[in-house]
Formats: structure tokens, C-alpha cells, sequence
């Protein structure tokens, strides 16, 4: 097998694996979670559709949330975050908030994350759970 064959495969398994992976993100930080009233139970991941044009008809994402009434909690769980992560959770946001016409509570799990993001994130009113915040 040509190493070109050995990396998609590795790519293609990791894709795969992609839910799994942010549901152990997601776990390893329940008691900061939890701390914050977040109901680890409720969480679900979806592919919600772009039917309002945000992005654009028909775009598919994945998004992990959950009502909570009078809003809703969104999740983005990633090993590393930078300007890209926030970029993806202020997209989903923008669906969720257009979908079902409620303020979205946004967080941001990651094991690490510069601090210049992690400062951006909190201006933009993310709440953010990771272990390392970088210098």
C-alpha cells in the first residue's frame, strides 16, 4: 500500500470515528460542564440543513445541541481551536438561531486554544472549557 493509499485510509477512519471523538471531548470535560448547568444527557449531534439560506439551501452540517426551553445549547468539541473553530460555531449558531427562533448559548470544548482565540471567543460571547489556554 503507497503511502498516499495509507494516509486517505487514515483520514477516511478518522472521519468515521469523528462523532465518537467529540462525544469523548465532550465527557472529559462534564464536570466543567456540569458546573455550568449543561445536561450531558441531552446532547445530541444532528446534520441540520441550511433551509434558510445562511450559507446557502440545502448545506448540510453536523451540529451537536439541545433545546433547553427558552434557548438553546450548542457544543463545538475539537482537540485544538483556533480562528477556524470559531468561525464553525458562529455558523451554527447562525443556523440554530434561524431554525427555531431562539438565543443560542454557545460552547467551546477544547484541549487547547491560543489565548488570543480564547479572548476572541469570549468578546464574542462563547463560553469556553478547555485545559490549556496557550500563551
Amino acid at each position: 500500500m503507497s503511502l498516499e493509499d495509507q494516509v486517505l485510509k487514515f483520514l477516511t477512519d478518522i472521519s468515521r470515528k469523528e462523532e465518537e471523538i467529540e462525544y469523548l471531548i465532550v465527557n472529559m470535560f462534564k464536570p466543567q460542564l456540569e458546573s455550568k448547568g449543561v445536561n450531558l444527557a441531552s446532547i445530541k449531534r444532528e446534520f441540520l440543513v441550511d433551509d434558510k439560506g445562511i450559507l446557502r439551501i440545502g448545506y448540510v452540517l453536523p451540529i451537536m445541541y439541545y433545546d433547553q426551553g427558552e434557548e438553546i445549547y450548542l457544543f463545538l468539541a475539537k482537540n485544538y481551536a483556533d480562528y477556524s473553530t470559531l468561525e464553525q460555531l458562529l455558523i451554527r449558531e447562525k443556523i440554530l438561531e434561524n431554525k427555531f427562533s431562539k438565543k443560542v448559548r454557545s460552547f467551546l470544548i477544547a484541549f487547547a486554544i491560543p489565548k488570543k482565540y480564547y479572548d476572541m471567543a469570549l468578546k464574542l460571547g462563547i463560553e469556553v472549557i478547555s485545559e490549556k489556554i496557550l500563551g
